[in-house]
C-alpha cells in the first residue's frame, strides 16, 4: 500500500467528518427553531384565546373606544384566519419538533391565515385605528410567520423531515 492511498483514503474520512458536522449543526439548528416555533405558536394561542373572551370592560382597560369598536366589528372570515394563524402554528411546530414533513404544510396554513388578518387590517384601515403597538405586532406576525413557512420549506425540500 502507497502513502498516496493512505492519504486518500484520510481525506475521505476528513470530508465525511465534515459532511456529518454539517447535518449536525443543521439538525441542532432546526430543533432551535422548532422551539421557537412551540413557544410563538404557544403565544398565539394565548393571544387567540384572550381576544375570544376578553370583555367590553377587560377590552376598555387597554384600548380606546374607536378601537374596542374595531375589534368588535371583526368579520368572520378574519376570525377564520386567526384561529387557522393559531392552529397551524402550533400544529406545523409541534410537527417540526417532531422532524416530520407535514410540518411544511401547516406552516402553510398558518402563511394564509397570516396574509388573512393582514388583508382585513389593510381593507378597515386597522394599522391607523391600532396605532403603532398595533402595527409592530402585524408586521412582526408576518415576518415570523413567512420565516416559519421558508425555514420549513427548505427543510423540507433538503430532506430533514421525514414522513
Amino acid at each position: 500500500m502507497s502513502v498516496n492511498t493512505l492519504d486518500v483514503g484520510h481525506e475521505k474520512t476528513t470530508a465525511t467528518q465534515q459532511v456529518n458536522a454539517a447535518k449536525s449543526l443543521e439538525q441542532r439548528m432546526l430543533g432551535v427553531m422548532a422551539a421557537f416555533a412551540v413557544s410563538w405558536g404557544l403565544l398565539c394561542l394565548i393571544g387567540f384565546t384572550i381576544n375570544q373572551i376578553a370583555t367590553p370592560t377587560e377590552l376598555a382597560r387597554s384600548y380606546s373606544p374607536e378601537q374596542i369598536v374595531y375589534l368588535q366589528n371583526t368579520p368572520a372570515w378574519v376570525m377564520f384566519g386567526k384561529a387557522m394563524t393559531t392552529i397551524g402554528t402550533l400544529c406545523g411546530a409541534v410537527y417540526l419538533l417532531l422532524r416530520k414533513k407535514s410540518a411544511y404544510h401547516w406552516f402553510s396554513i398558518s402563511l394564509v391565515g397570516t396574509l388573512m388578518i393582514m388583508a382585513d387590517s389593510v381593507l378597515r384601515d386597522g394599522f391607523h385605528v391600532l396605532g403603532g403597538i398595533g402595527t409592530g405586532v402585524s408586521l412582526g406576525m408576518i415576518i415570523v410567520a413567512v420565516f416559519l413557512f421558508w425555514a420549513s420549506y427548505s427543510a423540507f425540500y433538503e430532506g430533514q423531515l421525514e414522513d
